[in-house]
């Protein structure tokens, strides 16, 4: 498993650890502990698709800042996994 944790700005000023591990079967888990979410998605899936579950699970959970500048913000921590 490949663990990495980077602080993202998820709305306004507000930094928070985004933690991203990716599984040995190919699955990436998300992870933000200070709004209380989580999601999984494939490495398999195209960029497009990983982005749009990101957006959609964010907007499900209410989170009120920026959707897709923070899914922007995870998708960029794919390419240093």
């Amino acid at each position: 498993m490949i663990h990495t944790c980077e602080k993202i700005n998820i709305s306004g000023n507000k930094l928070a650890e985004v933690y991203m591990h990716k599984t040995a079967d190919g699955r990436y888990i998300v992870a933000i502990p200070d709004i209380h979410w989580s999601t999984k998605f494939h490495e398999l899936d195209q960029f497009d698709r990983q982005f749009d579950h990101l957006q959609q699970s964010l907007n499900f959970h209410l989170f009120e800042g920026n959707t897709d500048d923070l899914a922007k913000a995870i998708m960029n921590m794919l390419t240093i996994m």
